[in-house]
């Protein structure tokens, strides 16, 4: 079977996230045409972020709180819409470039507790997988085991739980900037890339990362990738709206910009 990679399409990647329920055309274009051609060589699982589709939705809802009152089960109705309609913006894409790929709803088939999953039945994508198919996944809605009664799967966590139980040999995680810095680089020019990232160099930028969203933007990031990473998965942060850069992140070009998080 060929090498698992698993990516992580950022909300910031396939969506503007300054213009609500704006896809980045361009941006899942180049992502379509690199998977179409690295299929040769490798099997996918794609798992893509909300953006300005469902993290909009999610927040006016309070759905990552879990269960308040009654009038807030409409909103989980209007996530699987939103997010419903940006996977099909990608799905059309993929198909364009002649990638076999293939929606997975985790809500269908995985329970979570206390926002954590709990049980995953992933039977469905290993018969995807050996067959050649892509498994094309969003962060979802979840039922949840715990008082939340339902919660947000992100796509962070999706992707490395998957990751790990289904072996994949590296995870991507795809942003709109190189990797991680040591503050935000859009507000500080001065902020530097840091290459390589474990729990012990994490602790002095911590107090610099912001939480982000709803899912919990670049410090759960780190948080999910690093539990891959202690596993045995090779896992990089990078910018997927640079040309190529996907292909790059795969193939481990030399000289491409990106952090790599280590076991340690």
């Amino acid at each position: 079977m060929k090498p698992l990679i698993v990516v992580k399409l950022g909300g910031s990647v396939v969506t503007r996230k300054d213009e609500p329920f704006k896809p980045n055309t361009l941006v899942i274009e180049q992502v379509s045409k690199q998977v179409s051609g690295l299929l040769r060589d490798y099997s996918f699982i794609l798992v893509h972020g909300g953006g300005s589709y469902g993290h909009v939705v999610a927040s006016e809802h309070r759905v990552d709180e879990g269960y308040l009152e009654p009038n807030q089960l409409i909103g989980l109705s209007r996530v699987k819409l939103s997010m419903n309609e940006l996977t099909q913006l990608i799905l059309a894409s993929l198909a364009s470039h002649g990638v076999p790929a293939v929606p997975v709803t985790p809500v269908s088939c995985l329970t979570c507790s206390s926002g954590r999953i709990e049980s995953f039945f992933t039977r469905p994508l290993r018969m995807m997988l050996s067959l050649g198919l892509v498994p094309l996944i969003p962060g979802d809605i979840a039922m949840d085991s715990s008082e939340k009664r339902f919660t947000i799967v992100s796509g962070d966590q999706l992707a490395s739980f998957l990751a790990v139980r289904l072996g994949a040999v590296k995870l991507i995680y795809g942003t709109d900037v190189d990797g991680v810095f040591t503050s935000d680089p859009r507000l500080n020019p001065d902020a530097s890339l840091i290459r390589r990232l474990n729990r012990r160099t994490i602790r002095g930028f911590a107090a610099s990362l912001r939480p982000g969203d709803v899912t919990g933007g670049i410090c759960k990031k780190i948080e999910e990738g690093l539990y891959a990473a202690e596993k045995g998965v090779r896992v990089i942060i990078g910018n997927l709206t640079r040309p190529e850069a996907l292909s790059l992140m795969v193939k481990d070009e030399a000289g491409f910009e990106c952090t790599i998080l280590e076991a340690g």
